[in-house]
């Protein structure tokens, strides 16, 4: 790697069971949070911005590229872990299969991705990524299980992966440089 990659998880989002997760939008706290935190010297030099296909990594991306002279681009790698129901998901149903997808990478919950699975799709993203600049510093936005998964490989935290993610807030952000994490996500 040669590039700077900073890893955002996009802001808070609204839940609307009407529609799937990957098509919800931002709420407005978290759009006057993402342009406070581009508006920060925390990610002060961005020379290019990646999000993932969904909504809120999108729209969280173009919050942060307001007055920004930098070309985005959307890579569906960097999409959320697949997760596919029928019906209405508890939070402690939902929690459940999460701690079973971070607990075990190489089995998946009914209708989800496997750990395993997302993992090389996300690394093959970054790899991407990596080509695309040179001696850059990237923003990528995306999600919070791709991002726990990610960050626990590169940290030989894997045991712990649920316990990160129940850490994880929205807009949290960590920095990767050659292949080692200088910011932790969490």
């Amino acid at each position: 790697m040669t590039n700077s990659l900073y890893f955002l998880r996009h802001a808070e989002s609204k839940v609307d069971l009407a529609v799937p997760a990957r098509d919800w939008s931002i709420t407005p706290n978290g759009a006057k949070l993402t342009k406070d935190l581009a508006n920060s010297q925390k990610l002060s030099v961005i020379d290019g911005i990646i999000h993932s296909s969904e909504t809120k990594a999108k729209q969280t991306a173009e919050i942060f590229a307001e007055g920004l002279e930098v070309q985005m681009y959307q890579l569906s790698g960097l999409d959320e872990l697949a997760r596919e129901h029928g019906g209405k998901l508890t939070d402690e149903e939902y929690r459940s299969r999460v701690r079973q997808t971070l607990t075990d990478w190489n089995d998946n919950s009914p209708g989800w991705e496997s750990g395993a699975s997302a993992l090389e799709r996300f690394e093959d993203a970054v790899q991407k990524i990596d080509i695309m600049f040179h001696r850059k510093n990237v923003l990528i936005v995306s999600h919070g299980i791709v991002l726990t998964i990610y960050f626990c490989k590169l940290k030989g935290f894997e045991s712990i992966a649920f316990e990160r993610w129940s850490q994880l807030e929205f807009l949290s952000w960590g920095l990767v440089r050659d292949g080692r994490v200088l910011v932790d996500l969490i």
